[in-house]
């Protein structure tokens, strides 16, 4: 790929990063207050998929996979972290897919593990999918960002990331399960510190492509 091609796209996929974390959160809120009786700390954020209002919710899905895919093969280009960088930023585009996908496959009210449908089945399988590889995508790109100079003072914060992702990960899979309360809070904590995380190296990217000779990544 020549410079002047990664220069037009390169700044475009760091900007669905950028955007992605932000669309979340405010299509999120929106669906919350349109939602009588929405409890945000013991319901999921999937509850707002279906009835009133619900395309709101599955809009939010599938923008924001979307856009979380996109700059996934932004990360894969432009960093020279070997094959564990390339499998996370791999791992962020399956959890962008997946988002995507849970835009058509509601859950049933209440979102039950125990599927009546159809949609809540493929919801179920799609959502442990998206939560795992989410959890490990951090992590996977962090050890790989010491062999990239340019990156490699975000390799302790990834790090830090992946490890609280993954913990914050297990505590919400225990509260989903009926072993603790306030699965609503959970599953925000969790989904919060990767997605900050998305918007912190989103910028690092912007800013690679603004200043600097954004690099494609080699194998």
């Amino acid at each position: 790929m020549n410079n002047c091609h990664r220069s037009r796209h390169v700044p475009l996929l760091a900007l669905c990063g950028v955007t992605a974390p932000v669309l979340m959160l405010a299509l999120w809120t929106l669906a919350s207050l349109m939602r009588p009786g929405y409890n945000q700390l013991n319901q999921y954020g999937s509850e707002l998929g279906s009835g009133p209002n619900a395309i709101i919710m599955n809009a939010n899905f599938f923008l924001t996979g979307l856009l979380i895919m996109a700059f996934a093969a932004g990360l894969f280009r432009n960093i020279h972290g070997g094959r564990w960088a390339g499998t996370g930023s791999t791992l962020l585009a399956v959890f962008g897919a997946s988002e995507a996908a849970g835009g058509f496959f509601p859950c049933d009210p209440g979102c039950p593990i125990a599927a009546q449908s159809f949609s809540q089945l493929a919801h179920n399988v799609d959502a442990v999918i998206a939560f795992v590889a989410l959890a490990l995508a951090p992590l996977l790109v962090s050890m790989g960002l010491k062999h990239d100079s340019y990156w490699q003072r975000y390799q302790s914060y990834s790090l830090v990331t992946g490890l609280a992702t993954i913990g914050l990960f297990s505590i919400f899979s225990t509260a989903s399960l009926g072993y603790l309360g306030l699965v609503g809070l959970l599953q925000r904590l969790f989904l919060a510190v990767p997605f900050v995380w998305i918007e912190v190296m989103a910028t690092k990217l912007l800013r690679a492509s603004k200043y600097d000779a954004p690099h494609p990544r080699t194998l």
